[in-house]
């Protein structure tokens, strides 16, 4: 009789292989937090809160003004190009996650399978980007925005879409708001940057010239 051929080994695949992701914006998060702890009760010191211990000498101590972190990365970029960049790619993001939650997190039109185009693709790039902004401005709703993401993370895995039990299209909707807050305007001009609106304009200004020729 031929050897017996040994039969493949299954292999078990994680649960959730995008957990040690998670653990690393959770990480992320929580450092920002404690970092904000720290600041307050340094501004809280510098306010009056530790009583002078010094009798003989009267001093004005001025509270320091604690500017957000830059993130700048090159020479020339200033700190506000850095936040309208974070906020075009924030509503990129949202306006891609509001239409497939508009579908149910599913492949139309012709199967109707769940499908992972909601979660983690979407949701962790919104997530990590928020973080990163509210790093930058100290803005909450960077903060808010991150625990939705989460939360949205959490209700659109494969097991949560066939489940049925979630009405995606009010966070379609939440995600439109998010997004109208963050550019103040739903139109989709507004995930453009300048030098993008004006290479349109070049060109529309070049096809109006050359069909009057």
């Amino acid at each position: 009789m031929p050897p017996r051929i040994p039969g493949i080994p299954k292999l078990k695949l994680p649960t959730h292989p995008l957990e040690p992701l998670r653990e690393i914006v959770r990480g992320g998060r929580e450092r920002l937090e404690e970092a904000g702890n720290d600041i307050r009760s340094i501004a809280e010191e510098f306010y009056g809160g530790t009583p002078n211990t010094t009798p003989t000498i009267q001093e004005t101590i001025k509270a320091p003004e604690i500017e957000p972190q830059s993130r700048t990365s090159s020479p020339g970029v200033t700190t506000e190009e850095t936040i309208a960049y974070q906020k075009r790619e924030l509503g990129k993001q949202l306006l891609l996650l509001q239409n497939h939650l508009e579908q149910g997190c599913r492949i139309p039109p012709t199967t109707g399978e769940p499908c992972d185009c909601c979660s983690p693709r979407h949701t962790v790039t919104i997530e990590a980007l928020a973080l990163e902004t509210y790093g930058i401005t100290g803005d909450p709703i960077y903060q808010d925005l991150a625990k939705w993401a989460e939360e949205i993370e959490r209700k659109t895995t494969i097991p949560e879409i066939e489940s049925g039990r979630h009405n995606y299209g009010e966070d379609a909707v939440e995600a439109r708001k998010y997004r109208k807050k963050l550019l103040g305007s739903e139109s989709l001009g507004a995930l453009l940057s300048p030098s993008e609106h004006n290479q349109i304009a070049d060109r529309a200004t070049k096809m109006v010239e050359e069909e009057e020729l």
